[in-house]
């Protein structure tokens, strides 16, 4: 029988080497094959785009005795059409009719946790309350059906880039094996994966891709040969990491199919490239939220996740509330019982809101190219957090937004009761307003078409 330990390294060596197709593509999740003429057919084809915007640390909730409840509560204190926007939401008063408040949902697994360990399961939902693991995440599956027509099936950003660690990820991507997607950042490096000029020629990148396939080749090799000599849970193992291999195979036959078809040429000037997330905050949002509608106008992908920064303190996005002269945001969110603690808080929670209906406000003012209205009117905007205080992993600040052409019913704030309703039946609902048939979602028990 083969050595256990000496089947452990060997997988461990095949796993390394695996890994060298990712970098060429990190970032940028490819998750279906198509031909490069597909691209002429998506001038027919109606798309259906989604965009998840994720804040970390909750939002300022003054309690009732408190003398700023009624005005910097961040909720709504009404219901249905006739809400008042609070002061934190009044930013997106002119786009009223195109944006509903949501108040009441969240993950049932997660509302016992340590509230800082949660946005890794924002978007999959997936239960870390007995050890952490995670599962697919709601934009990959988007992008498994809606990236059929565009060069990238999705885009990953944040404001901190790369992956994070368990627990305090730092991007909202998980493929269909759990791991994470690296994020992007750099607004240079964003548009340079878009739109940029390649340095190698298409004949390079062909090689380059072809090289790759050969190792992967070997190692599946190699592998499948250990597969009758493994025990049940290094079988476990293995089949985890085939399906990563997988996933990097589609990648790598993707990326070779769209060698020839030639990237949308947008002039680098008009963007803020040189932006960084160390600078101004406003700056950098803005930045990033521009190369989301680009991403978007030219159709490069229909599933765009942006993490503005980690949960806890741990991302660089913590300083973003400094450019107003305020404390670090985690620090914010623990000084809420201090003098103007609420206030200051609520103030950032605007000052976010504001880029939100900036970025909003832009999609609604641009045409889209391939279909009747406008960009907002076909891209669900999908906008919140993990938690609601900051240690409170329950009743999650969330909007949705746009996505007029997949008949939501905008204009209100809609409150749902946490114990019939948990947060993946709303995303069983974007599933199918975006045409894809889904019938569940990770611990979803049916769905909110009937409320939004």
């Amino acid at each position: 029988m083969t050595n256990p330990v000496r089947v452990s390294r060997r997988f461990a060596l095949k796993s390394s080497i695996a890994t060298i197709a990712l970098p060429a593509l990190a970032g940028l999740e490819v998750s279906r094959s198509v031909m490069a003429t597909d691209v002429l057919a998506s001038a027919n084809d109606k798309p259906r785009r989604f965009c998840c915007i994720f804040f970390p640390n909750g939002v300022s909730l003054p309690p009732k005795s408190h003398p700023l409840h009624k005005e910097w509560h961040w909720f709504p204190h009404e219901t249905g059409a006739d809400y008042k926007l609070t002061k934190p939401l009044e930013p997106l008063a002119d786009l009223r009719s195109e944006f509903t408040v949501l108040s009441g949902l969240s993950h049932p697994s997660l509302r016992k946790m340590v509230a800082h360990a949660t946005g890794d399961s924002f978007l999959t939902a997936a239960d870390q309350s007995q050890g952490y693991t995670n599962s697919i995440s709601l934009d990959q599956v988007i992008a498994n059906e809606l990236g059929q027509h565009t060069r990238f099936p999705s885009l990953s950003l944040s404001s901190d880039g790369g992956v994070g660690t368990p627990g305090r990820a730092k991007t909202l991507s998980f493929s269909a094996s759990g791991k994470p997607i690296p994020s992007l950042s750099d607004p240079r490096s964003i548009f340079d994966r878009l739109f940029g000029v390649e340095l190698k020629s298409v004949e390079q990148q062909r090689i380059l891709i072809g090289e790759q396939r050969s190792v992967l080749d070997s190692v599946l090799q190699e592998t499948r040969s250990l597969s009758k000599t493994l025990g049940r849970d290094e079988q476990t193992q293995l089949d985890e990491y085939l399906t990563s291999v997988r996933e990097i195979e589609r990648r790598l036959t993707r990326a070779d199919r769209w060698l020839d078809v030639q990237k949308p040429n947008l002039p680098a000037d008009d963007y803020a490239l040189h932006a960084s997330p160390g600078g101004d905050a406003k700056d950098y949002l803005r930045a990033i939220l521009d190369l989301i509608h680009a991403a978007l106008l030219t159709d490069s992908t229909r599933s765009i996740t942006y993490q503005i920064t980690s949960e806890d303190a741990k991302g660089i996005g913590d300083r973003f509330p400094n450019s107003l002269g305020l404390k670090g945001h985690h620090n914010l969110s623990h000084s809420a019982g201090e003098k103007n603690g609420y206030a200051n808080w609520a103030r950032y929670d605007r000052f976010l809101t504001e880029q939100f209906a900036y970025f909003l406000d832009k999609l609604k003012s641009t045409p889209d190219p391939q279909s009747d209205g406008s960009l907002l009117d076909t891209t669900l905007v999908y906008y919140g957090c993990s938690t609601s205080r900051t240690h409170k992993a329950r009743n999650y600040p969330l909007i949705l937004a746009g996505a007029g052409s997949m008949g939501f019913r905008h204009g209100q704030h809609r409150r749902f009761d946490e114990d019939h309703a948990p947060l993946s039946n709303l995303y069983v609902t974007m599933l199918r307003r975006l045409g894809i048939n889904a019938d569940r979602f990770a611990d979803s028990t049916g769905n909110l078409d009937d409320s939004v």
